[in-house]
This record gives C-alpha cells, sequence and structure tokens, in this order.
C-alpha cells in the first residue's frame, strides 16, 4: 500500500524557513526518515523535521550538486570552494569532526570543485567525490582515515554526478562528456 505524504516546508526570504538560493540537493536520514538534509548554494544546510514541520539551519558550505550525504550518524559535505572540499559533520550536532584531504597521497593538478559525493551505501566504509576543476573522481578510504585510495582523472570534461550501487560492490560516475562509467570496487589485501 502507497501512502501519499505531502508535507509542505517553504520559504526562502530573509526570516523565512528555506533557503534563500539554489538547493542541489536533498536527502532523507536512512535511520530516521522523519528527517530531511536540503544543501544550497546559500551555504546552508538544513534539516528538516517532517513530524514538527521545523528545520534547523547550519552554515556550512556552499553546496553545487548532490554532495550531500548521511550515514550512521555523520554528515559527508563536498564542497564547491577551494578550501575544505570534503568534510565530515556529526549529525545530531552539526559539528565539524573531520576535514578530509583531497591531495593527501594522490595529488591533483588543480583543485576539485565538488558536484557530487556520497558515502558507499551498504558499510560506509569508502566516499566517492568527483567535480570540476581538476575534471576528476576520487575514492576515499574510511579504514585509512578516509585518505584517497583511487582516482580517476584526466576526465575531459567536470564530473556532475557519482553514485554507489546498493550492494556497495560498484560505483558509477557522469559528466560533462556525456559518458556514464561503471566500475567494481575491488578490496585489495
Amino acid at each position: 500500500n502507497k501512502q501519499e505524504i505531502v508535507v509542505e516546508l517553504e520559504g526562502g526570504g530573509a526570516g523565512e524557513p528555506g533557503h534563500s538560493n539554489r538547493v542541489f540537493c536533498v536527502k532523507f536520514d536512512q535511520e530516521d526518515p522523519n528527517f530531511i538534509v536540503s544543501g544550497s548554494w546559500d551555504k546552508n544546510i538544513k534539516i528538516w523535521d517532517i513530524d514538527s514541520h521545523h528545520q534547523s539551519d547550519q552554515s556550512m558550505t556552499y553546496i553545487c550538486g548532490d554532495s550531500v550525504d548521511l550515514h550512521d550518524g555523520y554528515l559527508l559535505t563536498g564542497s564547491y570552494t577551494n578550501d575544505n572540499t570534503l568534510q565530515l559533520w556529526d549529525f545530531g550536532t552539526c559539528e565539524p569532526i573531520e576535514d578530509i584531504s583531497w591531495d593527501e597521497g594522490l595529488p591533483s593538478e588543480k583543485p576539485c570543485l565538488v558536484y557530487g559525493a556520497q558515502f558507499q551505501k551498504n558499510t560506509g566504509d569508502l566516499i566517492i567525490a568527483g567535480g570540476s576543476g581538476s575534471n576528476e573522481v576520487k575514492i576515499f578510504d574510511g579504514n585509512n582515515m578516509f585518505k584517497p585510495c583511487a582516482q580517476i582523472r584526466d576526465l575531459s570534461r567536470a564530473c556532475f554526478t557519482v553514485d554507489f550501487s546498493n550492494s556497495g560492490d560498484m560505483f558509477a560516475c557522469g559528466g560533462g562528456d556525456g559518458v556514464i562509467r561503471v566500475f567494481n570496487v575491488i578490496n585489495e589485501v
């Protein structure tokens, strides 16, 4: 049985709920689907409580694309900025936990302005992110302090979207060149 639920959470002007600029992504909290997180160019991440029609406003970073994700109490943001490109936050407090270094061990020729970022769906052990500037995709290993462990570089255009398969053993990326690339995740010991 499908049930349609319509909840109006809108606004956007000064003092009103909502974002004051373009909204680029929305994510349900898989652990508590009464919460939705939205990211915008207004440099705010909003956490919406569907039950109470309440939203909290956290000034975090410029979001430009599907670059917000949630996993196991952590909030991941990918920024369209040269600094703090990838960050982990505590979802409950919205306090920063860690800046993930884009270049540690796998340097890029140019900074990456992130359009897409996501946790590996089944375990959250990996993060995938991609964007423009450097026109690349990187994988970050949560079992190794989220250091970059793989890189797809020298794309002819920006990467606009990334996604892990539900099982977490594959990922895909797509971008301005009109090509969707699909890869297997292989754990080497």
